[in-house]
């Protein structure tokens, strides 16, 4: 029972079987669930949200990783998940910078992360590629999440929103 749990948890309630773009579809999913919390909840709530879900996600990945024929399946997308609300998080820094929408924040956040979680510039290659179990499943999305951080900032600083 616990084991089928997990598998729902970190496949997102089976959006990573779907057949394409799963991550894409995580992603998605995430903004959209940000968006929900964003209005009933404060910060703080979602930061921690957050950090349980990250928490619990390296222990039902590894305890799912013999459900897989592959060290890193596709059908996994609670990383995506965890990796985009980081940009996600950082939307009380755009707001402090200048007043758009925030769902022009939520727009810009999906695009980047999406945009460094496929191009995997270093060190987010060397971290997929070396690094081993849960923690390598989470650690490359984790640093797009965090790459996107730093370009929106900079990005709405310099250009405003």
């Amino acid at each position: 029972m616990l084991k089928k749990i997990n598998l729902m948890f970190i496949t997102v309630f089976n959006i990573g079987k779907i057949k394409y773009a799963p991550g894409t579809f995580g992603s998605i999913f995430a903004c959209l669930l940000f968006f929900i919390l964003h209005n009933f909840l404060s910060f703080i709530y979602i930061f921690v949200f957050v950090l349980l879900i990250f928490f619990y996600s390296l222990i039902s990945i590894t305890g799912s990783a013999d459900s897989f024929s592959i060290v890193y399946p596709k059908e996994i997308v609670i990383d995506e998940v965890v990796g985009q609300f980081l940009p996600l998080l950082a939307i009380p820094i755009y707001e402090n910078l200048y007043l758009a929408p925030t769902i022009y924040y939520i727009l810009f956040s999906f695009i980047l992360f999406r945009f460094f979680d496929i191009l995997k510039p270093f060190p987010i290659n060397y971290i997929d590629e070396n690094v081993d179990g849960a923690l390598g499943i989470m650690s490359d999305d984790i640093f797009a999440g965090i790459y996107s951080v730093i370009i929106l900032v900079l990005l709405f600083y310099f250009i405003g929103a």
